[in-house]
């Protein structure tokens, strides 16, 4: 984490890489051939790049440099490297941000990090940096500023009106129990598939993951053992190939083993989740709670419905999002950590939460 001369080399090595696989897209593109092979390399090296930023930054803090300010929709990304305006100022504000014992970040490896050119990793919360290449600000320019201005503003006070084009105020506010995952488990069954062939286990009481290494499994095996029809599966790798990642936490440094990397990433490796849905409401939900699930295959969110938060309210409820719920199948997040954060949350800032909903 401390050794920058190695985090120059890497992210040089990145660029490298990127600008390569950048000018094949282009030269297929000028042939009339699918670029689509080296848009999936360029993508994961993408995915290397976030690993830097994450390595440094907490997911949730990164996650905002990845939406626009200004709706809910994620910021256009930066583009290609190759022959960028600027992109030698930008090098040479890195070089000089690490020579200083300042760990950053070229923004343009990654996919998260959406505002600025350089993002300085050594604080609490990323740091985006605009590096001028010209004395002159165009409309483009002063709309970047604005936003970045406004980014900063969110990070800095921890809350924001209308922000990201939500109606109220939004609120940050920091776990009371750090983010708990089974990445562990799953590098275990891996393992396990790469010897025999496929693999599963179970997380909560709820959510089964399979792992396939082999042409023929045994589906019956992996996939059932349910006492609900109400199961929603994911198969991990579309995501991945897909190029639908973005913001969060990167896969690189869940399959942290080289060679599950590679596998995975080669379409080697076949990972899903089942959720099963009954057993997440029964099994998961705190004293004095309810949750109800409501998905499908291409959204899922969770209502928290509390019988005493409130004394004028007794039918509130809360919504976990299809953010935070898909975490269960891209962080590898354990379904239980993600109610009980969420539950917390709003019962440690209730009041501040009546306050902004019904303000004098």
């Amino acid at each position: 984490m401390d050794d920058f001369p190695r985090l120059l080399n890497i992210q040089r090595r990145l660029i490298k890489a990127i600008s390569e696989a950048e000018r094949e897209i282009r030269a297929a593109k000028l042939s009339n051939d699918d670029p689509r092979g080296w848009q999936y390399v360029r993508y994961n090296f993408l995915c290397l790049g976030d690993s830097i930023a994450f390595l440094y930054m907490d997911r949730f803090a990164l996650k905002l440099t990845y939406f626009d300010v200004d709706t809910e929709n994620p910021k256009q990304s930066g583009g290609f490297i190759t022959d960028k305006v600027g992109h030698a100022n930008e090098v040479s504000f890195l070089e000089d941000a690490l020579s200083h014992n300042v760990p950053a970040v070229l923004c343009d490896i990654t996919n998260v990090l959406r505002y600025g050119d350089i993002c300085l990793l050594g604080d609490s919360d990323p740091v985006p940096i605009e590096i001028k290449s010209s004395k002159t600000t165009d409309r483009r320019g002063k709309r970047q500023k604005s936003k970045l201005k406004t980014l900063n503003s969110f990070l800095t006070s921890d809350r924001g009106d209308g922000f990201r084009g939500l109606p109220g105020t939004t609120f940050r506010t920091a776990f009371s129990v750090p983010p708990r995952s089974y990445s562990d488990q799953l590098q275990e069954a891996i393992a396990r598939a790469n010897s025999i062939g496929s693999s599963s286990f179970e997380v909560d009481g709820c959510l089964k993951v399979a792992v396939i290494m082999e042409e023929d499994p045994d589906y019956d095996a992996l996939f059932g053992g349910f006492g609900s029809s109400r199961v929603l599966v994911n198969a991990v790798n579309q995501i991945k190939t897909n190029k639908l990642w973005g913001c969060y936490y990167p896969f690189p440094l869940t399959l942290s083993e080289p060679m599950h990397f590679e596998r995975f990433v080669r379409g080697e490796i076949h990972i899903f989740t089942l959720l099963d849905l009954d057993a997440f409401e029964d099994n998961l939900a705190p004293e004095g709670t309810r949750l109800s699930l409501d998905a499908d295959e291409n959204h899922i969110q969770c209502s928290i419905h509390f019988s005493n938060l409130f004394a004028d309210d007794q039918e509130a409820y809360f919504i976990i999002g299809d953010h935070m719920m898909c975490r269960i199948w891209t962080d590898f997040l354990c379904p239980s950590w993600i109610v009980q954060n969420s539950v917390n949350s709003v019962t440690n800032n209730a009041e501040t939460i009546w306050e902004a909903a019904d303000p004098p």
